[in-house]
C-alpha cells in the first residue's frame, strides 16, 4: 500500500551549516600564486592563527649550487600534516599526505640540495591549540657527535587564549598578528649561531653557521613588524586629522 508525502522534509531545512563569524571572513587563495611571493617558509597562507584555527603554512624549497638548508629537529604540543603540491628529485613524492609526530626532524628534503632541477613546494597545517598553553620548541644536535646542541623553547600559546604573550608577539592593536613558530624559528636561527653554540660542548667539533636566508624566518619577522607599524601609523594620522578637523 502506497502512501502519499504531502509535506516532504527538505534536507537544507535539516542540515544547515552555520554562518561564518562575521570576524573571520571566510577566504581562498592559490597555493601555488601565494607561494611564488612567498618571503618566507612556514608562512601561513591566511591571516587566522587565533586559538582553535586551521593554520596551513606554505613552503617552496629549491636546489641550488649555493643552497645550504641545515638540519634541526622541531617538537610542537600540536598535531601537524604534511601535503606536497608537486616536488621533483625530493624524498617527498607529488602528492604525499602525512601526519609528523610531535618531535620530528626538519631538513629540505630534496635528495641532493645543490641539484637545480630538485623542489618541493609543501604545506604544513597545525591546528592551533584550543584551551591550555602551546608550547615548541628547535632542537639543534652537532653533526659530528649528535650532542644537543641547543635546545630553543618557547611560547607558541595562540591569540584568544589566557596564555597569549601579547607583548612577545606585538601590540594589542596589531592588524596582522606575528606567528610565534616563525618568530621562535628567527630567534633559534640567532642563537644557533653564536660561538657559544657552533661549537660541541661535549666533543669540541666547531659545526658550520646554520644557513638562515633559505628559510627567510627573520625577513617575515620583520616585515610583519613593519606592515603592523605601517598600519598603526596611518590610523594615527587618521586620528590626527579627525581632532584637526573638528577644531
Amino acid at each position: 500500500m502506497s502512501q502519499t508525502i504531502t509535506d516532504p522534509v527538505r534536507l537544507e531545512d535539516t542540515r544547515r551549516i552555520p554562518p561564518p563569524d562575521p570576524d573571520l571572513e571566510p577566504l581562498k587563495v592559490n597555493v601555488y600564486e601565494r607561494m611564488s611571493k612567498a618571503a618566507a617558509q612556514l608562512m601561513p597562507l591566511f591571516p587566522y592563527v587565533h586559538a582553535g584555527a586551521i593554520v596551513p603554512c606554505g613552503n617552496v624549497l629549491i636546489g641550488g649550487p649555493e643552497q645550504s638548508y641545515g638540519h634541526f629537529f622541531h617538537w610542537n604540543t600540536v598535531s601537524e600534516v604534511v601535503v606536497v603540491y608537486g616536488s621533483n628529485r625530493s624524498l617527498l613524492a607529488s602528492g604525499q599526505i602525512m601526519a609528523t609526530q610531535n618531535l620530528h626532524g626538519v631538513n629540505s628534503f630534496l635528495r641532493d640540495e645543490k641539484d637545480p632541477e630538485a623542489y618541493a613546494v609543501i604545506v604544513v597545517t597545525q591546528h592551533q591549540g584550543e584551551s591550555g598553553d602551546q608550547r615548541e620548541a628547535l632542537v639543534a644536535r652537532c653533526k659530528k657527535c649528535k650532542a644537543e646542541l641547543i635546545r630553543h623553547e618557547y611560547d607558541a600559546t595562540p591569540p584568544g587564549l589566557p596564555g597569549y604573550d601579547g607583548a612577545r608577539h606585538g601590540g594589542s592593536d596589531d592588524l596582522v598578528h606575528q606567528f610565534a613558530t616563525t618568530l621562535g624559528s628567527a630567534e633559534f636561527a640567532d642563537l644557533r649561531n653564536t660561538e657559544a653554540v657552533r661549537v660541541c660542548q661535549a666533543c669540541g667539533h666547531e659545526n658550520v653557521p646554520f644557513s638562515r636566508a633559505e628559510w627567510g624566518w627573520a625577513r617575515q619577522v620583520d616585515q610583519t613588524r613593519a606592515v603592523n607599524a605601517a598600519c598603526n601609523s596611518l590610523r594615527e594620522a587618521a586620528n590626527a586629522t579627525e581632532k584637526e578637523g573638528q577644531r
